[in-house]
């Protein structure tokens, strides 16, 4: 709403050009207070005041707010429309007879002006002025008409479209509305128009306040519905914006940008090209370093441009004088309607050659890596004009690789369904236009399956990376890059399904591949020895997983290697592996290293620093830090509910490490309901038979037992034992674990020689597997321990439990939960915590 005018009698002298108030003036409020201060107080009322913005945006208006507004604040207000610099002399003349000074028809206007002047420096007759200058291109237009120095009270304000402005005066720039304020103004004039539909007309028209006027008004007079002024807009917008001139504003839209336009052409030609470009890019801001870039690459129109630095600065700099387009951050942001304008007013032919130039420009950009992170902020920037240029229909080889590398780059920061979007279409447009053995369509498809993959749509990425690779090989030659970068990917799908013992024998394969082609040291090679070792900790190899990680490890470690975010990468898979092969302590010192690292680098909520977070909260569990652990786990995984879904593989992952520290808190409980929960969700991404699954529902078992019911865990842990048996084998940690449980459930039951029979079994099979002292292999042999008290032969069972106690004591350390435990005579369980893939 409108704020009430400053009591108190208005000007002695107003002037006679002084624009109406407008009765549908709304918002702004925020500007207006910064401009009322501005002139208010100090020094900065000696400088001239300056509204500057680009055409339509609604400075005049502004201006004839505070004018009215705060008219009784003074003796004098006077407007002089400087839009043409030879009238200004005129307009100042026509004061010196209402200030009681001889008129400009009798001494003539340049004697009256100086006369105007003089009395306005003086404060005589009037100390209290207010001087508005309306659309002044530059300062040297008006300078000649601003007193040299005039009392405190003596304001100037003035409105322009140029930028050049700095240093001259005290300017605050005008921008559009926001989206509320929008809303709000054009529900004002069409009283009809409901909140979506404003919404979607601000959108549109890029929330300019001359645009949503126009619309409101021909909205109001005509009863032009909403969808038709849309459509209107789309089809035939330099009609629909030079319909309906608004009688508040001093012309249409078209008109406001014909001013600027015709300003750019006469001042630079070139600056005229380079705007139409732009014109062909969305209506976001547009990194200015494509222009550096496309001088080499660019086409016949922009070439000459863009290969002439002083030309090229030169041509932006006046884009952003004439605010036809706003310079900030290294990057140029043009507005939609001025975007649509300047389409409108080309031809068709050409359209399509400013087209292919904007093409040209962004395709300029494949020397970018977007595995860099410096680089993701440019890439960003990438996005939202891939549709624009073009890029998924074109045939241009540079604008594919770009984007396909803002596919890259979307994958990597976890934006997986914008990906999946722009991946479907770029393979499926492309593969019609070129063919499906196109290098293009075959890229696309590689990085549809790792976003695949990454939505957890296993069986899915599995199969198009097959089919993808299957085509690749055929069409090119041996050894081909793009052939490495598939196969590489497809060792993960792989690991996904469940395919352990396949993964690490394909794997094995792609290392020496990449090792021939490319060296140890690159990139590369380093990313095919990650997934090795993770084939190796999926198949309870944990100490060949150690090193190798260890290995990759040191090669990113090294200055030009290797990302940031594939290193913090290598120090989750290496604490996840130390972890997994008995040294908790190192896996929780490389837990906390990574969190911080993640937390630094890209945030507390990227995917990578919450799967930190996971695996710091299970060495912390396992350390026996129980109270620690469960605090960590809860806040991973309501971070992974909000940021990912509840459903997604990895939020799941954390569902069960938070329900593992919730049963070791003794909240049976809810670690059951949660535990039930991930379990159901579960088989729909890996299938009822993965070792995921499996090993999930022996957690369930386990929970059974702990909350009374030894049968249903008995009968849980037979079935599960007997599918991981044909799965994985028993010589597997997932299968022993769960058979330490069973024999648990049997003791707890009562059937202490089943019990001790399995005991017997599984104890040195874990010993074979994982070595004496880890502690699945000392938690074996103090249950066989327990088990032997049980029958009776409690000579065996103390001679093993000493044994087992200075295992403990040299790995867990005396006063761990475990060891402690062992000691007192008791059983011990294990769980699962799903592991990276």
């Amino acid at each position: 709403m409108t704020s009430p005018e400053i009591s108190g009698p208005a000007p002695r002298v107003w002037g006679s050009w002084i624009p109406l108030r407008n009765g549908n003036f709304t918002g702004r409020e925020e500007s207006l207070r910064t401009l009322r201060e501005q002139m208010s107080h100090g020094p900065t009322a000696v400088l001239p005041h300056t509204l500057r913005g680009m055409g339509g945006v609604g400075k005049t208006q502004l201006v004839i707010e505070y004018a009215h507004r705060f008219k009784a604040d003074y003796d004098l207000v006077w407007w002089i429309a400087s839009d043409t610099p030879l009238l200004i002399p005129g307009y100042m003349g026509a004061m010196a007879e209402k200030i009681g000074l001889p008129s400009a028809k009798s001494v003539g206007i340049d004697e009256a002006c100086r006369s105007v002047l003089d009395a306005l420096r003086r404060g005589e007759p009037h100390a209290r002025w207010l001087l508005i200058f309306d659309n002044a291109n530059t300062a040297d237009d008006v300078k000649a008409m601003i007193p040299a120095s005039r009392p405190p009270q003596g304001h100037v304000l003035i409105t322009s479209r140029n930028a050049r402005w700095e240093g001259v005066a005290n300017t605050l720039v005008i921008d559009v509305f926001d989206r509320e304020e929008s809303i709000d103004f054009l529900r004002r004039r069409a009283r009809e128009i409901t909140p979506a539909e404003a919404g979607e007309l601000a959108e549109e028209l890029g929330d300019l306040p001359l645009a949503l006027e126009q619309a409101g008004a021909l909205q109001t007079e005509t009863g032009m519905s909403s969808e038709e002024y849309l459509e209107l807009l789309r089809q035939q917008p330099l009609e629909i914006l030079d319909a309906n001139q608004p009688m508040e504003y001093p012309g249409s839209m078209t008109a406001a940008w014909r001013l600027s336009i015709n300003a750019l052409e006469d001042e630079l030609p070139e600056a005229m090209q380079l705007l139409r470009c732009t014109a062909f890019f969305g209506p976001e801001p547009i990194p200015i370093d494509i222009f550096r870039w496309g001088g080499v690459e660019a086409g016949p129109i922009m070439t000459p441009i863009l290969r002439d630095p002083i030309l090229r600065t030169r041509a932006i700099a006046l884009i952003h004088n004439l605010a036809l387009g706003k310079i900030d951050d290294r990057a140029m942001l043009v507005h939609r309607l001025v975007q649509r304008l300047l389409r409108a007013d080309l031809g068709e032919e050409q359209q399509a050659d400013f087209r292919n130039e904007a093409q040209l420009l962004l395709g300029a950009a494949t020397q970018l890596n977007p595995d860099e992170e410096t680089n993701w902020g440019i890439f960003s920037r990438f996005v939202p004009h891939l549709e624009p240029v073009g890029a998924v229909e074109s045939t241009e080889p540079r604008l594919r690789e770009v984007a396909l590398k803002v596919l890259r780059y979307l994958y990597l920061i976890g934006h997986t369904e914008s990906a999946r979007t722009f991946a479907t279409r770029f393979r499926d447009t492309w593969g019609a236009a070129s063919g499906g053995e196109d290098r293009h369509t075959l890229n696309a498809e590689r990085h549809l399956a790792d976003i695949l993959r990454q939505a957890g749509r296993f069986r899915a990425a599995f199969d198009l990376n097959k089919a993808t690779l299957e085509r690749a090989r055929r069409t090119l030659p041996d050894g081909d890059e793009l052939v490495l970068e598939i196969v590489n990917s497809f060792g993960a799908d792989h690991r996904a399904l469940g395919l352990f013992r396949e993964a690490v024998a394909h794997d094995e394969l792609s290392r020496k591949q990449h090792l021939d082609k490319y060296g140890s040291d690159d990139p590369r090679t380093l990313r095919t020895m990650n997934n090795l070792a993770l084939d190796y900790a999926l198949v309870s190899e944990y100490q060949r997983a150690v090193e190798m990680h260890t290995a990759v490890m040191d090669g990113r470690s090294r200055p030009g290697v290797g990302s940031k975010l594939e290193y913090l990468s290598s120090l989750g898979n290496l604490g996840q592996a130390a972890r997994l092969s008995g040294d908790y302590a190192a896996a929780r010192a490389l837990g906390a290293d990574a969190l911080d690292y993640g937390r630094t680098e890209f945030g507390g909520a990227h995917t990578s620093t919450l799967s930190a977070g996971v695996d710091l909260s299970i060495a912390e569990r396992l350390l026996g830090r129980l109270a620690k652990a469960l605090e960590l786990a809860r806040d991973m995984y309501d971070l992974y509910e909000s940021t990912l879904t509840p459903g997604h593989p990895e939020t799941l992952a954390a569902g069960l490490c938070l329900a593992n520290a919730l049963r070791t808190n003794d909240e049976h409980d809810e670690a059951y309901d949660l535990t039930r929960n991930v379990i159901e969700r579960l088989p729909r991404i890996y299938g009822s038979d993965h070792p995921f699954t499996l090993a999930a529902r022996g957690n369930l078992a386990l929970l059974e037992r702990t909350r009374g019911h030894p049968e249903r865990a008995r009968d849980i842990n037979r079935d599960v034992l007997d599918k991981l048996d044909t799965r994985l084998g028993r010589l597997h940690d997932y299968s022993l674990t769960v058979a330490l449980n069973l024999s648990n459930d049997l003791h707890e039951l009562e059937e202490f020689e089943a019990a001790l029979e399995l005991d017997r079994q599984t104890a040195p099979q874990a010993e074979e597997l994982l070595g004496a002292r880890h502690p699945l292999t000392l938690g074996c042999y103090a249950n066989l321990a327990a088990s032997l008290r049980s029958v009776g032969k409690t000579d065996e069972a103390a001679r093993l439990l000493e044994d087992t106690l200075a295992g403990y004591y040299a790995t867990l350390t005396a006063r761990h939960p475990d060891t402690v435990l062992a000691r007192a005579g008791g059983r011990l369980d294990f769980d699962f915590d799903q592991p990276r893939i």
